[in-house]
């Protein structure tokens, strides 16, 4: 007797999308698709404008587009906003992307990975990576140099993690990380559902308590946000992909940035092209981007 599907393994099946690693193990055993799994931070997760409908808000959303109904692709969504790529590697998120990859029986092609702006510039570590502004500081100067580079460590040993993960549960899976393009950190926060919600900012409050006059503050970001990116290609091997996405979108310009952390929906979409580009250049199965 054939079990009548469920309503998760319907979406699934419908769609190719899930947020269920119960429909996504499912779907690897009964479909002959690419199948994906997602992991990461808001540049994976960002809320739409209304938080449930409005235009594609951050870049799994853009590749979600691609794939959606197209029969070819399964993929499992499991990220959320504020995620670190060092917490992402530890405790019980490693250790349910662990089971996720044990239980898939070596059946995940490509493993999607958004981490480390978080661990940089996000709220938790931004205020202790800086240090009072002094007269005549440069850029560089303004960081707390052994304590950056201690989080560059831990980046580095999370992504480390995350590679020797799929090395021992998903080993014809490749890993697909990107950078960050170079924000401009300003007083605006995000607004939703009509500007009765909103969050942020999350960089420039701490910019100012240290005094750090306004004309360094993109500079800053900018090292903190190179640097990371030459720590991410520095951990470049035959499973780990990273796509540089830096210098794609117009600093500070308002048709790219929503605000001073996310761009916008056609910001978005423009990062997520080139991103997409590698995964069908490993994926040549992978319907076409659809903009």
């Amino acid at each position: 007797m054939v079990r009548p599907l469920n309503a998760p393994q319907k979406r699934v099946l419908r769609s190719g999308i899930t947020n269920s690693p119960k429909a996504f193990r499912w779907a690897i055993q009964n479909t002959s698709r690419v199948n994906i799994v997602a992991e990461g931070d808001s540049w994976f997760a960002y809320p739409r404008k209304h938080l449930m409908c409005g235009k594609r808000s951050n870049m799994l959303d853009w590749v979600a587009k691609a794939i959606y109904q197209s029969g070819k692709a399964n993929l499992l969504r499991l990220a959320s906003n504020g995620d670190e790529a060092v917490a992402m590697m530890s405790g019980k998120q490693k250790q349910d992307l662990a089971e996720i990859f044990k239980t898939s029986q070596d059946g995940i092609q490509l493993i999607l990975f958004s981490g480390g702006g978080n661990d940089v510039v996000g709220k938790w570590d931004m205020e202790r990576l800086l240090k009072p502004y002094r007269p005549g500081y440069q850029p560089a100067d303004c960081i707390h140099k052994q304590r950056f580079r201690r989080k560059l460590l831990q980046i580095r040993l999370a992504f480390e993690e995350l590679i020797e993960l799929r090395d021992d549960y998903a080993p014809s899976a490749q890993i697909v990380t990107h950078t960050y393009d170079f924000l401009t950190p300003g007083n605006q926060a995000a607004k939703f559902i009509a500007g009765l919600v909103s969050v942020g900012p999350w960089i420039y409050p701490y910019l100012m308590e240290k005094n750090i006059p306004e004309s360094l503050h993109a500079p800053i970001v900018r090292f903190l946000l190179t640097e990371l990116r030459v720590t991410l290609e520095q951990l470049k091997k035959g499973s780990l992909h990273v796509v540089n996405t830096q210098g794609i979108l117009r600093p500070g310009h308002r048709s790219d940035w929503k605000d001073e952390m996310h761009p916008t929906a056609s910001g978005f979409r423009r990062l997520s092209k080139v991103y997409y580009q590698k995964l069908r250049e490993l994926e040549p199965q992978l319907p076409a981007f659809r903009p």
